[in-house]
């Protein structure tokens, strides 16, 4: 079973949103299937096999959520952070503003859904891993 070590070892490679595909490639290979962030502290549940469940705690001070979606403003700011444009706080502080909630990486099906508070998906796309 993987560690809460082992995946902040795993992200603390991770620059910006390119790295992305890499991190996904390297937990998988620790075992986990999917990935549950939450916009509002940045904390992640990695899930495994048989609900094995690792939680990395809160990573910065609580973020206002913004009550309206705004899909538009949303991709733009993805876009900019899979290019390398962000690290992960700034991507986190621009899906704020974009009315996002959480996001869930499905590494089995290769997607990551982003959504809103009340469950209502804004964008799904396929990850390169």
């Amino acid at each position: 079973m993987f560690t809460l070590a082992q995946i902040e070892e795993a992200h603390s490679k991770v620059e910006s949103g390119k790295g992305f595909p890499q991190f996904a490639k390297t937990i998988r290979e620790l075992g986990v299937k999917s990935l549950e962030t939450f916009v509002e502290d940045g904390s992640t549940n990695y899930i495994g096999d048989d609900d094995y469940k690792v939680s990395a705690p809160q990573q910065y001070a609580p973020l206002l959520i913004y009550g309206i979606a705004n899909p538009e403003k949303f991709l733009a700011d993805l876009r900019n952070h899979q290019q390398g444009g962000t690290d992960f706080f700034q991507f986190c502080k621009d899906c704020a503003d974009s009315g996002i909630y959480k996001w869930i990486v499905d590494i089995d099906v290769k997607t990551c859904t982003y959504y809103t508070e009340n469950g209502t998906i804004v964008f799904e796309e396929r990850i390169p891993i």
